[in-house]
């Protein structure tokens, strides 16, 4: 090297210094800045947005995960919860992909085989049967993903790519991310896992959400119901975007993103969730099928991936999005840069302890096997290892059967050669299941009413409303009268006045008519089986389970519900004033 050359580079790396040097003299808030940018706390990688909901569960190396609680609303555990899914403003060429489809879900673990850390994470409002998943509050950092799957993991050593999503691993390795956490878990802290009550076996699981899982999750679960309905996006606050809440392509922005961010960069969801919509997309557990007709159709495929990425519009962050991504290719297993995950803690939907029982009880009575109201478990034909006690079939035959199935049954028993017996058994099988289909119809039906009776209630709200209003018009116009008595106006006043008072008039009779009605209603609601009425209840709970005004009200006329129907079972009667003064008293604000 010359010397001219040495004494180039030497006077360049001076004046470089003397620039570092006067920008952190003359702008330390704009050097603070770019330093506090590039400076990684630990917290940053697993919990950078604290909140006392949170239920943090440990990680090798000190680190730690947190996680939401998912509440469903059901009947029972055989008795799910009706979700919408996919989306409602689908693009015509992705209708097949991602149109609106039904399907069901609920969860394993009942507010029994919860830890008592979780208690106070629970839902605080909760009414009726609720059961519990957890889901992850952010996608799985690289800093966690390194501490599960990486051997030599030194938790003191941070990169500031660390707080950001793991992106580039295929679904294969996530699941056994998923593998390792849960072993390491019950190695080093059992205790902080779910378990089943009187089951010593079993215990919950970390793994990949299912669809219906991450979508209801990501639209903010049981705190965000309307979206089903009426929108692709869980409601967003006030003054908010959707930049606020998720890393995308932005419409009209000259800088589009070039990597995932951190964790949390953006606005939570109403559950408390983090970037589930943009910033990396995300991997679910369910292989995908096209939306056809209301339901999925076809083959089983690839996996899907959910809530889009940095790389995608805003159509593709929607909740209900559906993509299907190839675990393989021809060169080989799928890793893309702008796809990661987020585990869930579940169960299986068969422990030990008092599970089995119940879930016997509840087919029992869904299935006609016998009443509802008797709590006990039958015996069916065939049960291994079933004592036979003299006295106690001598009273079973002295006493009738309580349900048709209960006599087939018997038949079973007496069959006098097997082959009668298969067709007997056969025969029970075909009415179980028409028993099952007409109990989940008449919880519909019974849900549909109760619906009628909250719409009800909405209505008389707003025809006395009109009233108040038409009548403080009328008190007006009767002002201008007597005071432009005997001018020309006064003419046109009176026939306003005339259509006033027919309009109070009208609105009058319809509250009337719709008291009637509403009144009518509720009486054959206490005609109905009391637990599908409950369960019936708990369903339009969740369904209008939404913080914005329209769920607001009916949630307040569905407790007015509530307590006339719990009036009218003690024997009391149900008046129109009774009903007008309960409306006017809902209305009237708490006093601080």
């Amino acid at each position: 090297m010359s010397e001219s050359l040495v004494r180039g580079t030497a006077r360049l790396l001076l004046v470089l210094a003397l620039c570092l040097a006067c920008l952190a003299t003359t702008q330390p808030n704009a050097w603070a800045a770019l330093r506090k940018k590039q400076d990684v706390q630990q917290a940053d990688t697993w919990n950078p947005h604290p909140d006392t909901k949170d239920i943090i569960l440990p990680m090798p190396g000190g680190l730690s995960m947190a996680f939401r609680v998912v509440a469903v609303p059901a009947s029972g555990y055989l008795w799910s919860m009706k979700v919408s899914m996919g989306v409602a403003d689908s693009e015509p060429d992705r209708s097949y992909y991602d149109s609106t489809y039904q399907t069901v879900l609920s969860a394993p673990f009942s507010s029994q085989d919860v830890p008592a850390s979780w208690k106070a994470s629970l839902p605080e409002d909760a009414q009726g049967t609720y059961f519990y998943y957890l889901v992850a509050k952010y996608e799985v950092s690289r800093q966690q993903w390194k501490a599960v799957m990486d051997e030599h993991f030194d938790a003191g050593t941070l990169e500031s790519s660390d707080a950001r999503p793991m992106t580039g691993v295929s679904w294969y390795e996530a699941v056994l991310f998923t593998q390792r956490y849960t072993e390491w878990l019950l190695e080093n802290h059992p205790e902080s896992l779910p378990s089943f009550s009187g089951d010593g076996r079993n215990t919950g699981f970390i793994r990949l959400p299912t669809e219906a899982e991450w979508e209801y999750a990501a639209r903010g679960g049981q705190n965000d119901s309307t979206n089903y309905r009426q929108q692709d996006f869980f409601t967003m606050a006030e003054k908010t975007d959707f930049g606020d809440y998720a890393v995308f392509r932005e419409e009209g922005t000259s800088h589009a993103p070039e990597n995932v961010e951190r964790i949390g960069s953006r606005l939570p969801n109403p559950l408390g969730l983090y970037d589930t919509a943009g910033n990396a997309a995300e991997m679910t557990l369910d292989a995908f099928r096209f939306s056809l007709g209301g339901s999925l159709q076809g083959s089983a495929g690839g996996f899907v991936r959910k809530g889009g990425s940095f790389l995608s519009d805003k159509n593709e962050i929607m909740p209900g999005r559906r993509e299907e991504l190839a675990p393989f290719l021809k060169e080989g297993v799928l890793r893309a840069r702008d796809l990661g995950f987020r585990p869930v803690i579940s169960g299986v939907n068969t422990p030990a302890g008092s599970r089995p029982q119940a879930l016997q009880r509840e087919y029992a009575a869904i299935s006609g096997q016998l009443p509802k109201s008797q709590d006990r478990v039958p015996q069916f034909a065939g049960t291994p290892s079933r004592k036979k006690d003299t006295q106690r079939e001598a009273q079973k035959e002295a006493l009738a059967a309580a349900t048709p199935l209960e006599e087939l049954n018997r038949l079973i028993e007496r069959a006098s050669n097997e082959s009668i017996r298969k067709n007997l058994v056969s025969l029970r099988t075909q009415i179980e299941q028409t028993n099952i289909l007409q109990a989940r119809e008449r919880v519909a039906r019974i849900e549909s009413l109760l619906q009628n009776c909250v719409m009800s209630l909405e209505a008389i709200r707003n025809y006395r409303y009109r009233r108040v209003m038409i009548a403080k018009q009328i008190k007006e116009g009767e002002r201008l009268l007597q005071k432009m008595k005997g001018q020309p106006s006064a003419k046109t006043i009176q026939q306003s006045m005339v259509e006033l008072e027919r309009g109070h008039r009208d609105a009058e009779k319809a509250t009337t008519r719709t008291l009637s009605a509403y009144r009518g209603d509720m009486q054959d609601v206490t005609r109905l089986d009391e637990k599908d009425v409950q369960g019936a209840l708990q369903n339009l709970s969740a369904l209008y389970a939404g913080k914005d005004p329209y769920n607001a009200r009916m949630t307040s006329n569905l407790q007015i519900v509530k307590r006339h129907y719990a009036s009218l079972n003690t024997g009391r009667k149900l008046t129109d004033k009774i009903v007008l003064d309960d409306l006017v008293a809902s209305q009237k604000k708490p006093q601080k």
